[in-house]
């Protein structure tokens, strides 16, 4: 836990097994390497981390065991299988067999799942409505989706793809790593707060941060956004602001649920008051709404 804690931006001392937090692992200039969500158990921690970074963050973070007993490998055997929705809670109280379940963000608990067994089930806390995640293993998944998809049939439950997963974490202005910020950006350019503490320990890259949060500001930030637009524009399109680029979009959706065009963009400061209206490269224009968007 101390090893881990020395690395990452949020608290991770005092929690319980069971409990868990989102932050930023960062280099010794304060940039951001991955963004992960953190759990912890008896005798492990998990890392939940952007696809495809896995190896890279191992390599991160082994070079800098020296002394601490620390064993880092991939966690085999499982699927996470995340249900989102507003319904949600309605479809769970439906199912029977079902154990208890995690009751705040970030929380893990082995719960009962039906003819499933038992399995790990944890909270996100980011979806801006309730979502949960089951871990099964990979032998098990196929008949879980089949039990969750039946069970919630009445509450419209369906399996969805990339495209609808991108609609809705927009749509609760839930930035990506590597497609809304990236190895360039420092933490509070990504407007996730929650995601650092600034009371904790030492880790690495916090002197760079807590310069900026003491002593100065970015001058960039991720904002949300609504634009009145003919068509819906593509990811890297200019912002402007008084005939100078301000930006660039980095995530953008029509929401049909919200009825408008949504989209993500780091903004420089001068633009990224809430209010602030911008013009679009190739016609219409963007206003800033909250950083992140929230709905």
């Amino acid at each position: 836990m101390a090893f881990l804690n020395g690395k990452v931006t949020c608290e991770l001392a005092g929690l319980e097994p069971g409990a868990g937090a989102y932050g930023f692992l960062l280099d010794a200039k304060g940039h951001i390497r991955a963004d992960a969500t953190i759990r912890v158990f008896e005798d492990s921690i998990w890392l939940e981390l952007p696809a495809g970074l896995g190896p890279r963050v191992v390599e991160h973070l082994s070079r800098y065991i020296v002394v601490d007993r620390v064993e880092i490998e991939p966690l085999p055997g499982l699927v996470p299988l995340t249900l989102v929705g507003p319904r949600l809670e309605a479809m769970l109280t439906s199912l029977s067999g079902l154990g208890a379940l995690p009751d705040r963000p970030w929380q893990t608990r082995r719960t009962g799942v039906g003819t499933a067994g038992e399995m790990l089930v944890s909270a996100d806390g980011r979806w801006g409505m309730p979502a949960l995640t089951f871990w099964p293993s990979v032998a098990d998944a196929e008949a879980l989706i089949r039990h969750l998809l039946e069970a919630g049939q009445p509450f419209g439950a369906k399996l969805v793809g990339f495209q609808a997963l991108d609609r809705a974490r927009i749509e609760a202005g839930i930035p990506w790593f590597g497609q809304d910020f990236g190895e360039s950006n420092l933490p509070q350019e990504t407007g996730l707060e929650e995601a650092v503490s600034y009371t904790k320990g030492c880790y690495l890259g916090q002197e760079v941060v807590a310069r900026l949060h003491y002593r100065g500001q970015v001058s960039r930030v991720l904002c949300g956004l609504t634009l009145d637009v003919a068509e819906v524009p593509e990811t890297g399109t200019c912002l402007v602001l008084e005939g100078r680029q301000a930006g660039s979009l980095t995530s953008v959706t029509r929401s049909n649920r919200l009825g408008s065009v949504l989209g993500l963009a780091i903004l420089q400061r001068r633009a990224a008051e809430v209010g602030t209206r911008l013009e679009v490269e190739g016609g219409g224009h963007a206003q800033v709404v909250t950083s992140p968007l929230k709905t």
